[in-house]
């Protein structure tokens, strides 16, 4: 899994946008604001409390403003599907690209982990955080926070 310091690697992927699809690339998210990057395995209670928990957030207590991308290894209509249900306010973007497994955080049974990234306007990872021990309940952001504080 990245650590901070490390540089997060560029991506291109499709992704939820008012109802329809659009493209997203972490390197034009962040040249506007730092950037949350949360990765979920699938539509899982346990996925679903990240997703939420994330829309729950009070990011403008920690910055001016923030870019949160949500990454389901998922193609675009069941993230349309997830995003809806949950009426995410931020983008749900279909990883058909491996971004997961750039970031580490695929597994080696295939599946992905819970995980979330801070990466500053350098494209740097500054916080990273895994929530596997979730248990359909609100993961605690505290890390995520305090890597948006510190920038």
């Amino acid at each position: 899994m990245l650590s901070p310091g490390d540089p997060a690697p560029d991506f291109d992927l499709q992704g939820t946008a008012d109802g329809g699809v659009g493209a997203y690339r972490l390197s034009a998210a962040t040249n506007r604001a730092p950037a949350v990057v949360a990765f979920v395995p699938g539509d899982s209670p346990e996925s679903q409390a990240v997703l939420s928990a994330l829309a729950d957030a009070d990011w403008v207590s920690v910055s001016d403003a923030v870019a949160v991308l949500g990454v389901l290894p998922a193609d675009i209509d069941d993230c349309r599907s997830l995003a809806a249900a949950l009426s995410l306010p931020y983008p749900l973007l279909a990883d058909t690209h491996g971004v997961a497994t750039q970031f580490g955080v695929r597994k080696q049974d295939g599946s992905v982990h819970r995980a979330a990234f801070v990466v500053d306007q350098r494209c740097r990872v500054r916080a990273a955080t895994v929530f596997d021990e979730t248990d359909g309940t609100a993961p605690p952001l505290d890390e995520v926070l305090r890597g948006l504080a510190e920038l």
